[in-house]
Protein backbone atom coordinates (compact mmCIF):
# COMPACT_ATOMS: atom_id res chain seq x y z
CA UNK A 1 0.00 0.00 0.00
CA UNK A 2 2.94 2.41 0.58
CA UNK A 3 4.05 1.72 -2.50
CA UNK A 4 1.18 2.58 -4.48
CA UNK A 5 0.50 6.11 -2.53
CA UNK A 6 3.96 6.65 -2.97
CA UNK A 7 3.83 6.03 -6.69
CA UNK A 8 0.26 7.83 -6.59
CA UNK A 9 1.73 11.12 -5.40
CA UNK A 10 5.07 11.00 -7.42
CA UNK A 11 3.76 12.89 -10.44
CA UNK A 12 1.24 15.22 -8.57
CA UNK A 13 3.89 17.59 -7.64
CA UNK A 14 2.99 19.84 -10.89
CA UNK A 15 -0.44 19.27 -10.65
CA UNK A 16 -2.98 22.63 -10.43
CA UNK A 17 -4.62 22.54 -7.03
CA UNK A 18 -7.54 24.23 -5.71
CA UNK A 19 -8.54 27.99 -7.16
CA UNK A 20 -11.75 29.38 -6.76
CA UNK A 21 -13.90 27.49 -9.28
CA UNK A 22 -12.69 23.95 -7.86
CA UNK A 23 -13.33 24.89 -4.32
CA UNK A 24 -17.04 26.59 -5.71
CA UNK A 25 -17.45 22.95 -7.24
CA UNK A 26 -16.90 21.09 -4.63
CA UNK A 27 -19.26 23.35 -1.94
CA UNK A 28 -21.82 23.25 -5.40
CA UNK A 29 -21.20 19.26 -4.86
CA UNK A 30 -21.90 18.94 -1.22
CA UNK A 31 -24.94 20.87 -0.97
CA UNK A 32 -26.52 19.45 -4.37
CA UNK A 33 -25.42 15.71 -2.94
CA UNK A 34 -27.34 16.78 0.41
CA UNK A 35 -30.55 18.39 -1.69
CA UNK A 36 -30.28 14.53 -3.23
CA UNK A 37 -30.81 12.74 -0.48
CA UNK A 38 -33.93 15.31 0.83
CA UNK A 39 -36.08 15.74 -2.54
CA UNK A 40 -37.51 12.66 -4.50
CA UNK A 41 -35.63 13.75 -7.63
CA UNK A 42 -32.52 10.95 -8.64
CA UNK A 43 -31.15 12.91 -11.19
CA UNK A 44 -30.22 15.69 -8.66
CA UNK A 45 -27.45 12.81 -7.35
CA UNK A 46 -25.45 12.38 -10.94
CA UNK A 47 -25.45 15.82 -11.39
CA UNK A 48 -23.38 16.23 -7.92
CA UNK A 49 -20.95 13.36 -8.59
CA UNK A 50 -20.30 14.63 -11.73
CA UNK A 51 -19.33 18.08 -10.52
CA UNK A 52 -17.62 16.48 -7.86
CA UNK A 53 -15.51 14.50 -10.29
CA UNK A 54 -15.12 17.59 -12.78
CA UNK A 55 -13.64 19.63 -9.46
CA UNK A 56 -11.19 16.35 -8.53
CA UNK A 57 -10.16 16.54 -12.29
CA UNK A 58 -9.08 19.92 -12.38
CA UNK A 59 -7.33 19.79 -8.42
CA UNK A 60 -5.17 16.72 -10.03
CA UNK A 61 -4.80 18.16 -13.44
CA UNK A 62 -1.38 19.35 -15.18
CA UNK A 63 -2.59 21.65 -18.12
CA UNK A 64 -1.77 24.47 -15.80
CA UNK A 65 -2.42 26.68 -18.44
CA UNK A 66 -5.58 25.13 -19.19
CA UNK A 67 -7.25 25.66 -15.60
CA UNK A 68 -5.68 28.99 -15.30
CA UNK A 69 -7.81 29.92 -17.70
CA UNK A 70 -10.76 28.41 -16.96
CA UNK A 71 -10.43 29.81 -13.81
CA UNK A 72 -10.29 33.46 -14.82
CA UNK A 73 -13.19 33.11 -16.68
CA UNK A 74 -15.21 32.46 -14.02
CA UNK A 75 -13.17 34.87 -11.21
CA UNK A 76 -14.89 37.52 -14.10
CA UNK A 77 -17.95 36.43 -14.06
CA UNK A 78 -18.85 35.98 -10.82
CA UNK A 79 -17.07 39.25 -9.50
CA UNK A 80 -19.79 40.91 -11.97
CA UNK A 81 -22.41 39.55 -10.58
CA UNK A 82 -21.39 40.22 -6.96
CA UNK A 83 -20.50 43.84 -8.15
CA UNK A 84 -24.22 44.17 -9.57
CA UNK A 85 -25.63 42.93 -6.23
CA UNK A 86 -23.44 45.28 -4.58
CA UNK A 87 -24.28 48.19 -5.81
CA UNK A 88 -26.78 50.61 -3.66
Amino acid sequence: MKDFLYRFFQGRYGAYGTDRLTKTCLAASVVILVLSYLTPFEFIYYIAIALLIYSYFRLFSKNIPGRYHENEAFVKFTDRIIKFFRKP
